[in-house]
């Protein structure tokens, strides 16, 4: 039980998964470490927020750090972290303050890792539980690959809640199926990981099939969804392409879109526990900011 994180570290890892593509898992992870990094949302101690980039794609990790290629970081690569033997583990601190454990775009070594031996998986449990004890971070995000993979093993394995997105259309239960199966595989090494809510993406509410998709899920998982989903909408796309936080878009859309991420990072933290303080953060006076 020392190698993993129990609920007393007040510190939750959150795994963003789905196995399935394309359902919102970067974008949830990008606009929630954007949302939860501004001066809306403070945590005890002046911590962070913590986000390891699981996917070998790298989405995360580009748009967090504004930049694409990341090749002269220097600082720790998240293929690293299935080295038992790593000794010091170096976040970098991205442009909206957030810490970053990184993966390239279409990481060659992070795709490796499916070449090592299936145990492979367990050595990031250790790693992501000191950095999760190090009482420097409010809550650890990982973006998981989207697929069934070692990566995807650890990714449960090291967190303490699972988050899932999902789109509306008829695979959504068949994808939530195989998650409870990983969710199950990860418990037997870590018995506190649980699946803690379902996050509805793309959702359009004047679609019937929609609303009756989601009825459908909430009747399946009952209180596990989201009570707001994501609405499709152009600014959140947007805002993941250029790496800034939706609510940088001043348009009716994109100021709607910030208010519904800013409602599910609350309840996001109101289900996996990240301590927030009232009050937003204190505004730095302009003689504090460090100027090039």
């Amino acid at each position: 039980m020392s190698d993993i994180v129990t609920r007393k570290t007040k510190c939750p890892v959150i795994s963003i998964a789905n196995m399935k593509g394309g359902v919102g898992k970067s974008t949830i992870v990008i606009q929630a470490t954007f949302a939860y990094s501004s001066d809306k949302y403070r945590f005890p101690d002046d911590k962070k927020i913590l986000v390891v980039d699981m996917d070998p794609q790298g989405n995360s990790s580009t748009r967090l750090m504004r930049r694409t290629d990341l090749s002269q970081l220097e600082g720790t690569r998240t293929h690293e972290l299935f080295n038992e033997d790593l000794e010091t583990i170096k976040p970098v601190s991205t442009p909206c303050g957030a810490d970053l454990i990184f993966s390239l775009q279409n990481d060659g070594s992070l795709d490796d890792i499916e070449l090592r031996p299936m145990e492979v998986f367990l050595n990031p449990i250790k790693h992501i539980a000191d950095l999760a004890r190090s009482g420097r971070y409010a809550a650890i995000i990982l973006d998981c690959p989207p697929s069934r993979s070692r990566k995807f093993t650890a990714a449960l394995s090291c967190a303490t809640d699972v988050i899932v997105p999902v789109e509306v259309s008829g695979f959504a239960t068949d994808a939530l199926s195989g998650i409870m199966e990983s969710i199950e595989i990860a418990a037997e090494v870590n018995p506190v990981v649980q699946l803690t809510g379902v996050v509805i993406n793309k959702f359009n509410s004047r679609s019937k099939r929609h609303k009756q998709e989601r009825e459908t899920l909430i009747r399946v998982l009952g209180d596990k969804v989201f009570d707001q989903p994501l609405v499709n909408r152009a600014p959140v796309d947007e805002a993941n392409a250029e790496g800034i936080p939706v609510s940088k878009i001043t348009s009716g859309a994109g100021r709607a879109a910030a208010k519904e991420v800013e409602i599910i990072c609350n309840e996001i933290a109101q289900r996996c526990g990240i301590e927030i303080l009232k009050g937003k953060k204190p505004k730095r006076s302009p003689a504090s900011v460090k100027r090039d």
